[in-house]
């Protein structure tokens, strides 16, 4: 779903509750992949045979790859979420966080990937998150 939506659907305190577990969620994932490739290398009796080296590697980059998948991921929700959270205060009110989603449009080129017009629920003031 795209990020105003998301917001649209949730309001933007759930929706940044919802990405910071999701984000950690990908970091729990990642490091228990990490523990698991190394119990199964330490696990493993298989350095003895070439179908065995081949299991050992294929474990190894199986989980290589489940890692650097995982934080990756993480860091780009996390790092969407803290940028978007950074300009969510209510330029005239100062309020945080209470804001409805008047427009929201892709933008390739700003750090969240889109831009949102948002109206304070507060005062009414509009401004623009890029």
């Amino acid at each position: 779903m795209p990020v105003g939506d998301a917001i649209r659907r949730h309001g933007f305190r759930r929706w940044y509750e919802r990405q910071l577990v999701e984000s950690h969620a990908y970091l729990v994932t990642g490091f228990l992949s990490l523990i698991m490739m190394a119990v199964a290398v330490e696990a493993s009796e298989v350095r003895k045979s070439a179908a065995g080296l081949l299991a050992l590697v294929t474990i190894a980059i199986a989980g290589g790859w489940i890692c650097l998948f995982t934080w990756g991921r993480f860091n780009r929700l996390l790092f969407r979420a803290e940028h978007l959270a950074e300009r969510a205060t209510c330029g005239a009110c100062g309020t945080y966080g209470r804001f409805a989603v008047v427009r929201a449009r892709d933008a390739p080129d700003a750090v969240a990937g889109c831009s949102l017009d948002g109206r304070c629920r507060r005062c009414g003031h509009e401004w623009t998150i890029d």
